[in-house]
């Protein structure tokens, strides 16, 4: 129980979602940012759907690689769903075409597994910070 209430924030926290099918990386990802941000986890299509559609997060970490479907095609119903989503990929394969075609459908960014901490972290920034002036700019 005390492990979570470290994760606990106030509604003004930016929420993140991860999406990936190994409950080992959506628990690494949990303790690199529940400090910081809401979570939420996913672990194939149907649940991070619906959550994309009720709670609106700010950015989705996206394995490329799930079970039943693929990561560009979460990618495209999740733009579809929530235009102002930043969406960030995770995989283990590491291809230039792949994460060019994600780009290509509305992917923020782009990171292989094992990921480095500080750069994913710096990605989830710049994420926000584009959220940030993207939402000034409506103004």
């Amino acid at each position: 129980m005390a492990a979570n209430l470290s994760c606990l924030h106030r509604m003004s926290s930016p929420l993140l979602l991860v999406v990936d099918d190994e409950v080992g990386i959506r628990e690494s990802l949990k303790m690199v940012f529940c400090k910081e941000y809401r979570l939420l986890e996913a672990a194939s299509i149907d649940p991070a759907m619906h959550q994309v559609q009720e709670e609106k997060p700010h950015v989705v970490l996206l394995d490329i690689l799930l079970p039943k479907t693929d990561g560009i095609e979460i990618l495209r119903q999740i733009k579809a769903i929530h235009p102002g989503c930043e969406v960030i990929m995770l995989t283990g394969v590491n291809s230039q075409q792949l994460a060019a075609k994600a780009m290509d459908f509305g992917a923020f960014d782009f990171i292989g597994k094992p990921f480095d901490v500080a750069e994913l972290r710096q990605k989830v920034k710049k994420a926000l910070e584009n959220l940030a002036q993207k939402t000034q700019s409506q103004h």
